[in-house]
């Protein structure tokens, strides 16, 4: 080993070590941070109604709701989840020992405690989105909202069809009944034998106890899942749209099976967030089994308000979010709203200044103005799903109720019709002009079938698209939409691979809404971290 470093310390040495625990962690240490903060008098409050929760002039003293919430809270932000490994940490990390002042709870007591104390859990989100705001990080000019699917706590091999469902409990209720009238019976012949007193315990009560009351559990999982099952079908009958598989995992009823980005299907939640623009906050969470953001707009942005005690000026999202009734409701708060066109689920791809780009809106602008265009020009309109001349290449009169194509044909009102979609009652008014389309020389670019001609449908949330549409096209509507990329995003891949949170460790949709709040709530204290001088010139 000659010419390599030694060892600076023989592991036979006596060495002598910190008097203090107070001395063992440098003064810029993290955790001293968020000792700090959880101290601060924003916490205060919901530290006291905590503590009012608790029996403390019997049995065992408990651990201090502050202790056990910092240290679900440190092990979020640094990686560490399992309340098993939090209680090895509580033993061989020396800045777990003085964030809890040398005190060792099993992990049974932190995992406990996480599923006993859920709403207060999630009333620490606030209280640290309190001091970001105290501290100038949240502006609510502008708020990203996205979703992301997050594995649930339970494999695909836990998800049943609706019919073996009830066939598995069908017998299941018949194991339970058999077994309690058999510990019916071992109990009286027992008693009869050595009397009504004594401690005595019957022979096999314990293991026959202890399989009963794993059968009743079994026995109430898949009792919500049929319930699950029946509230999804009400929900889409309602809605009046195609119901879903009739399927639900035994294992987390309230998951739902649903495909993630990768196109897997397993039972899965939806996990919402709403991210301050300005420094990356996160202002709001929520957690739902619903397949798709379609609706999730209004409840995230009145879940804003409910954290913040305001609404954001304005809110960009991808395109699932883009309904009618959602873009009249944020109209409604107020807010001015930036979002892709239904399907289009990158945005505007505009602002690029390639050739093709720039006569594509040279283009668009000359139907805009209503002058005549070439099939050369028509060419270059923007395209639907189908590739067909899409409907912004049709300009709207609102005065004559007409539409009039690229080509300046005039499409009159032809008949309105009405369904229930998800979103909403849709009342359409349809446009068509069959006679000028079949002689049209751009037809085979607008019209499925020229002879029939095209029609373009117009419901009551139309304006309120016309509106958005003007906005995106903007160079400031791109920009501001762009931020979107730059915030939520990054909070989700964050999530999912700075903190490892890629599946719920807890099953049920309060459980997980907990654990999601955690999540978010360890982003933003670091964030609080980052900008600490900031933050101590709130909190002192």
């Amino acid at each position: 080993m000659s010419g390599f470093r030694q060892p600076e310390m023989p592991r036979d040495q006596i060495v002598l070590w910190s008097e203090r625990l107070e001395d063992a962690l440098p003064v810029d240490h993290p955790v001293r941070h968020v000792d700090h903060i959880l101290h601060s008098e924003s916490f205060r409050e919901t530290f006291r109604d905590w503590e009012n929760d608790y029996m403390l002039s019997e049995g065992k003293p408990p651990y201090h709701p502050r202790y056990l919430s910092a240290v679900y809270r440190y092990g979020m932000l640094t990686g560490v989840r399992s309340s098993r490994k939090l209680e090895a940490a509580g033993y061989n990390r020396i800045d777990v020992i003085w964030l809890m002042a040398g005190q060792c709870p099993d992990h049974a007591t932190i995992a406990a405690f996480v599923k006993d104390h859920g709403k207060p859990l999630r009333r620490l989100f606030r209280d640290v989105l309190k001091v970001a705001d105290l501290a100038g990080l949240v502006k609510l000019e502008q708020v990203a909202i996205d979703g992301t699917k997050m594995e649930a706590d339970a494999g695909k091999g836990s998800v049943h069809k609706e019919e073996s469902i009830q066939k598995y409990l069908g017998k299941l209720d018949e194991q339970i009944e058999k077994l309690e009238a058999e510990w019916q019976a071992n109990e009286t012949h027992e008693a009869s034998l050595l009397g009504d007193e004594g401690p005595w315990i019957p022979k096999g009560t314990e293991s026959m106890e202890r399989r009963l009351s794993q059968m009743k559990r079994k026995q109430e999982r898949l009792n919500q899942a049929l319930k699950e099952i029946a509230r999804r079908r009400e929900e889409n009958v309602e809605a009046g749209t195609k119901p879903p598989k009739a399927i639900a995992s035994v294992t987390d009823p309230e998951s739902r099976v649903m495909p993630d980005k990768e196109g897997k299907s397993k039972p899965n939640y939806n996990a919402q967030l709403a991210v301050d623009t300005a420094h990356g906050v996160v202002v709001a969470t929520q957690v739902n089994d619903e397949p798709t953001d379609c609706g999730q707009l209004t409840p995230m942005l009145k879940e804003v308000e409910r954290q913040c005690g305001r609404l954001p000026q304005e809110v960009s999202a991808d395109s699932q979010y883009n309904t009618g009734p959602e873009l009249a409701a944020v109209e409604e708060m107020k807010g001015v709203g930036f979002l892709p066109d239904s399907g289009d689920r990158s945005g505007p791809r505009k602002g690029e200044n390639s050739e093709e780009e720039k006569k594509a809106e040279a283009a668009l602008a000359v139907v805009e103005r209503g002058e005549p265009i070439t099939v050369e020009q028509a060419a270059l309109l923007p395209k639907d799903r189908d590739e067909r001349i899409d409907k912004p290449a049709f300009t709207y009169d609102a005065e004559n109720d007409t539409y009039r194509c690229p080509m300046g044909q005039t499409l009159k009102y032809v008949h309105s019709s009405q369904d229930r979609k998800k979103s909403g009652v849709m009342i359409r008014r349809q446009y068509g002009n069959g006679t000028a389309c079949a002689t049209c020389p751009i037809a085979s670019l607008c019209c499925k079938d020229p002879k029939k001609g095209r029609t373009i449908n117009r419901d009551q949330y139309e304006e309120h698209r016309e509106r958005l549409r003007a906005r995106m096209n903007s160079e400031e509507g791109r920009r501001k939409y762009k931020k979107r990329r730059e915030t939520v995003e990054p909070r989700i891949g964050w999530a999912k691979r700075g903190l490892g949170v890629r599946r719920f460790m807890r099953r049920g949709l309060e459980a997980v809404t907990t654990e999601w709040s955690l999540v978010t709530t360890a982003m933003n204290v670091a964030i609080l971290l980052r900008n600490w001088e900031k933050v101590m010139a709130v909190i002192g």
